[in-house]
């Protein structure tokens, strides 16, 4: 329990900077992009704000200009990171918390599922070091079976 609260606040203050992004849609296609996690309110130290932007290439060949945005939330007990949707509709209610401790093959994994109406957002961060972290967001439901797998590298 001691180490998954020294992860958590490493991992959490390892995040602010600049990240490149590629993401794989599966059969929808890929996202390449920026994501920057930055100070929202500086009287919240344990507060991040996360925005990415890039471009959604489909596997049609159109491409769109996308973005998405969450504020991540260091929590010391339970130890944890939690992450807050910021589009209107859902805006401050919680996407997922992740408590870091399980091991992955090459890297410290957390896992949390986001239910979605009738749809779950399986979600998994594998963090890897201060440079490097993925996520793997497996979505199961009635109308949707596909996998959205993130790779997040420290940017230059």
């Amino acid at each position: 329990m001691i180490q998954a609260v020294a992860s958590a606040a490493t991992i959490f203050q390892s995040l602010p900077g600049d990240w490149t992004l590629v993401r794989d849609l599966g059969y929808t296609g890929k996202f390449r992009g920026n994501a920057t996690f930055h100070l929202g309110e500086p009287e919240k130290p344990g507060f991040l704000r996360y925005r990415e932007e890039g471009i959604l290439e489909r596997s049609d060949g159109k491409q769109f200009d996308g973005y998405r945005e969450y504020d991540f939330v260091l929590h010391e007990d339970p130890p944890a990171i939690e992450l807050l949707f910021r589009d209107p509709l859902s805006f401050g209610n919680r996407y997922v918390l992740l408590q870091f401790g399980e091991d992955a093959n090459d890297g410290l994994c957390a896992r949390d599922i986001h239910p979605c109406g009738d749809d779950f957002y399986h979600h998994c961060m594998i963090w890897h070091d201060e440079n490097h972290f993925e996520t793997k967001i497996k979505i199961t439901g009635p109308k949707k079976d596909h996998l959205l797998h993130s790779i997040y590298r420290r940017g230059q």
